[in-house]
């Protein structure tokens, strides 16, 4: 046995730069030919190059020396053969073992398939036809969908507009149910109708059993989940709702960029110099951040309203700090009456957009905390 692989022994170990070789051979001495039966002799011997999984963070080569077979019966319509074992397919670039592991990296640990055929040194497509291949039985197995009590839906950018196309986005589904999110289903196109459908699909004992559905702020799936799943309770996000308001703080500094000096952000701006520190939370800038941002606030945001705007995406952002609804309420009302008190456009509508999700906003705090924030990432393989 050699590394796991039944029937093989070791040859040779080879160093060679930032990958391993293992020459190995079967441990098979004598075997008879397939079609007559008749013992059958060493021929020849053939090299096989196969990817194996990793050894301490560097590529493995398996270097298989085949044996080729002959038969010893003159009248036998098969004269030679060339060995072949289950663990790496005739023709394989991988062994089987490598294959399964990298589908399970990419579909249980999240890694990229790029980043898996790095590691592996191999090509994309090798590992990806690994993916689809053991991937699609797990898809395709109707008790993955067992024990599901909640759901996250989101959508996740899955090509980037380029000039053929625009961006296409995928609808992931994601099992919020357990102490680790579990992604059930991807849906190409982000509408309330694919959703609506792949829900419509599943029986109605499995609809009956959703709670909680968490989203983004997005209508169409807030219609679709209403009429499919009725009876849920339908959550906002908190890192949507967050985001949202950082948003708000950006298109505002946009502006007042343009309007007092003319042009879109340059290196050399006081505005455009703290556009990052501008998204930051507040108890997470450094003394030297506090003062880069009050400086370029000072020299920059003449009128206070990326102040006042970013002081409103900060009050919003703590409103998840609240234990209760009732505290949340009142944070909310005390928010949207701030937003309300100052004549900035892009500050009202967000507050307008905030105020139509309040339900969905502070189920929230209904719902023990259910996020949607992770069922980005498992949609984004």
């Amino acid at each position: 046995m050699m590394l796991g692989l039944p029937g093989f022994v070791l040859l040779a170990v080879s160093d060679l730069d930032s990958e391993i070789e293992y020459a190995i051979e079967t441990s098979e001495v004598m075997t008879g030919c397939p079609t007559c039966g008749v013992l059958a002799r060493l021929h020849d011997r053939r090299r096989s190059d196969v990817r194996d999984l990793p050894a301490a963070g560097r590529a493995v080569t398996l270097v298989w020396i085949k044996r080729i077979w002959r038969c010893m019966e003159s009248d036998c319509v098969r004269q030679t053969w060339t060995e072949t074992c289950e663990a790496i397919r005739p023709r394989a670039s991988m062994t089987e073992r490598a294959r399964r592991e990298a589908c399970r990296r990419v579909g249980e640990d999240g890694d990229t398939v790029a980043r898996v055929a790095a590691q592996y040194g191999c090509g994309w497509q090798a590992i990806m036809a690994a993916v689809i291949e053991y991937g699609t039985p797990l898809v395709d197995d109707p008790h993955r969908l067992a024990g599901v009590t909640q759901l996250g839906v989101d959508e996740t950018a899955f090509l980037s507009a380029n000039g053929r196309h625009s961006t296409i986005f995928a609808t992931g589904v994601v099992d919020l149910s357990g102490p680790t999110a579990r992604l059930l289903d991807v849906m190409l196109g982000r509408s309330g109708k694919a959703l609506c459908d792949w829900v419509s699909e599943r029986d109605p004992a499995w609809r009956e059993r959703i709670k909680v559905a968490a989203l983004d702020p997005f209508r169409g799936y807030a219609t679709a989940l209403s009429s499919s799943l009725p009876d849920a309770t339908r959550v906002l996000d908190a890192f949507h709702v967050t985001r949202l308001g950082f948003a708000a703080v950006d298109d505002v500094r946009r502006r007042v960029q343009q309007d007092s000096l003319g042009h879109r952000g340059r290196r050399d701006d006081p505005l455009f110099k703290i556009r990052r520190l501008l998204r930051r939370r507040a108890d997470r800038l450094t003394d030297r951040g506090w003062d880069r941002l009050l400086a370029a606030l000072a020299a920059g945001d003449v009128d206070q309203q990326i102040a006042l705007t970013w002081i409103a995406a900060q009050d919003l952002r703590t409103i998840y700090d609240r234990t209760s609804r009732y505290g949340a309420e009142q944070h909310l009302h005390r928010w949207l009456t701030h937003c309300a008190e100052h004549d900035i456009p892009e500050l009202r509508r967000l507050a307008r957009t905030i105020d139509t999700w309040r339900g969905e906003l502070l189920a929230y705090f209904d719902t023990g905390g259910v996020s949607n924030a992770c069922a980005s990432h498992c949609a984004s393989w």
